[in-house]
């Protein structure tokens, strides 16, 4: 919890630094406690940093940095209010506290690459968006009017320029990281809190002489506030913790009306510009309107890239569940449902084309031996090696499909009808023998030797008097392996359907 006690500190050193400038008119005392607050930031950003991991750490070293620079600032400003030789805003002694932008920038830009790496890429254009808004309404409201009001020293004008230009753009960076991330850390908020404490203390302390001397003293807690903001931001839980990852592009309503008021301040700004007539905005209205042109493009083409990934990725899910849905997930082959709707199809070619259909049933011999005494894995590997050695034995366009267990069936295409009958019936029973030679050839499982036979049974289909539907000719094809099986195995037996009472 040392965050909320390093808010607590900053808070009422804060109260006391008001207090002191305030009713007390103590300049001494307020340098006193000024001094400490940025003693406070710099113990407590250095304390947060040392406590992460190295990559999560660095940009809050450079936190460290700057709360270091300001602090050594802050000891010359109470050296100088104790002479009494502080002269006032702006002022030369102020120009150092410029230092400490490179390294608080180069700090939100740490954080930024470090949150990209979980978002997606247009989030980060949705976010440049709203940064770019919120940095155009701070230099219409703040940059610009400072830098028609500064008086003529140039050196004067080019601080308080400086100052506001750099809390501007601090600030529209540390939105575009608030913006980025699907769900802002407690650290990021007080990040930005920080960032934009440092914008009202500048913007209120260089428009001294405009704004009430009451109303300055209260806003002017931006400065004493910032150290211990930035120091609680770093001694939170959540500065270390990695961003989450995301791979949608989270567009919901919130991010849409974020965007659409973001692109709305260009136009906004230039039509208040031209209606006050100050024209200290034109120019960068326009400036940020073409900026946000092209990241509202760019957003597109990201947009329409995610599209086309999503709906190449739905079609390669479709297909993935379509093949499993059709193929038997251990040997890859077609299962029970798409054999017999490629039997269908073969059975209606032959019927078309005035051709047969041939079917052969396996039914593996020895297969259950394997399985009990080895296991199913050693199991399993013998079916794959048989369903590729089936694969490899076959005409092109025939299809060898897996039922369940150890049977297999081969469905031949287009094999010859009418005169030439016999031709096919021949056909046949060589696939068939086939099938019985290439599976009686021994198989290996790590290291150990298997054999395994086949008994197979043939069935035409397609032609006069014999089977015209799927389950037909599966029943035919089944019977005739059975035979095969109880006439010695490792044989090719013939449907009685079938024109030739042969058997191979």
């Amino acid at each position: 919890m040392m965050w909320v006690w390093v808010l607590v500190l900053g808070a009422v050193g804060s109260v006391a630094y008001t207090a002191l400038t305030g009713p007390f008119d103590a300049p001494v005392a307020a340098a006193v406690v000024y001094t400490a607050l940025g003693a406070l930031g710099l113990l407590g950003t250095a304390w947060g940093a040392s406590r992460l991991p190295r990559r999560a750490a660095l940009p809050w070293w450079c936190v460290t940095a700057v709360q270091l620079v300001w602090s050594a600032v802050d000891v010359r400003y109470l050296v100088l209010t104790t002479q009494g030789a502080y002269t006032g805003a702006p002022a030369a002694a102020d120009a150092p506290y410029l230092l400490g932008y490179p390294p608080l920038l180069l700090a939100v830009l740490l954080l930024l690459r470090r949150a990209r790496a979980a978002r997606p890429r247009g989030a980060f254009a949705d976010a440049a968006v709203l940064g770019t808004g919120v940095a155009l309404l701070g230099w219409a409201v703040l940059v610009g009017p400072v830098l028609h009001s500064t008086p003529d020293d140039p050196r004067a004008r080019v601080g308080a320029v400086l100052f506001l230009a750099c809390d501007v753009v601090l600030t529209g960076l540390v939105v575009v990281l608030l913006a980025s991330s699907s769900r802002a850390s407690t650290s990021t908020w007080l990040a930005l809190a920080a960032a934009l404490a440092g914008l009202v203390g500048d913007s209120t302390y260089l428009v001294e002489g405009v704004v009430p001397s009451g109303v300055l003293t209260a806003l002017s807690v931006g400065w004493t506030s910032g150290g211990a903001l930035w120091a609680a931001a770093a001694c939170h839980p959540s500065a270390g913790r990695a961003p989450e990852r995301s791979n949608g592009e989270d567009f919901g309503r919130p991010r849409i009306v974020a965007l659409v008021g973001g692109v709305a301040l260009a136009p906004a700004v230039l039509v208040l510009d031209l209606v006050v007539g100050g024209g200290s905005s034109s120019v960068p209205a326009v400036v940020a309107a073409s900026a946000m042109t092209l990241l509202v493009v760019g957003r597109l083409a990201v947009a329409l890239s995610a599209a086309g990934a999503s709906l190449a990725e739905r079609e390669v899910m479709r297909r993935a569940l379509e093949h499993q849905a059709r193929h038997d997930g251990l040997t890859g082959l077609p299962n029970r449902s798409a054999t017999v709707a490629r039997i269908a199809a073969a059975l209606d070619a032959a019927q078309h084309h005035g051709t047969q259909a041939g079917l052969l049933f396996v039914d593996l011999d020895g297969f259950k031996a394997v399985n009990d005494s080895r296991g199913h894995r050693a199991g399993d590997e013998v079916l794959r090696v048989v369903a590729a050695r089936l694969a490899g034995c076959l005409r092109p366009g025939d299809v060898v499909g897996r039922l369940g267990g150890d049977e297999f069936v081969v469905v031949l295409d287009r094999l010859a009808g009418g005169e030439d009958a016999e031709d096919a019936v021949e056909a046949l029973l060589a696939a068939g023998q086939r099938i019985v030679d290439v599976v009686a050839q021994p198989i290996t499982v790590d290291g150990e030797l298997f054999s395994v036979g086949a008994s197979v049974g043939a069935a035409l289909g397609g032609g006069a008097e014999q089977p015209t539907t799927p389950d037909a000719l599966l029943h035919e094809a089944d019977t005739a392996a059975y035979r095969a099986k109880a006439s010695g195995r490792g044989r090719v037996e013939l449907a009685e359907t079938c024109s030739s009472g042969r058997q191979g």
